[in-house]
């Protein structure tokens, strides 16, 4: 496990420059999976909202 680590981080120190290129829909896709992720979310918590609820009350519930 060292060895791993040792080696990752002479990789990570000594990287070479990447002339990269992003283009614009870059940007736009990733603002599309960012909104996906939120509506998703709160799809899933709209489908199981009776059960979340059941749950956080029988943790609260007096006995």
């Amino acid at each position: 496990m060292r060895y791993i680590l040792l080696i990752s981080f002479i990789l990570f120190i000594f990287t070479k420059n990447s002339y990269a290129y992003l283009d614009p829909g870059t940007g736009s896709y990733i603002l599309q999976i960012l909104i996906a992720s939120v509506l998703g979310a709160l799809f899933a918590i709209k489908v199981f909202w009776r059960k979340i609820i059941g749950f956080f009350k029988s943790l609260f519930k007096r006995t």
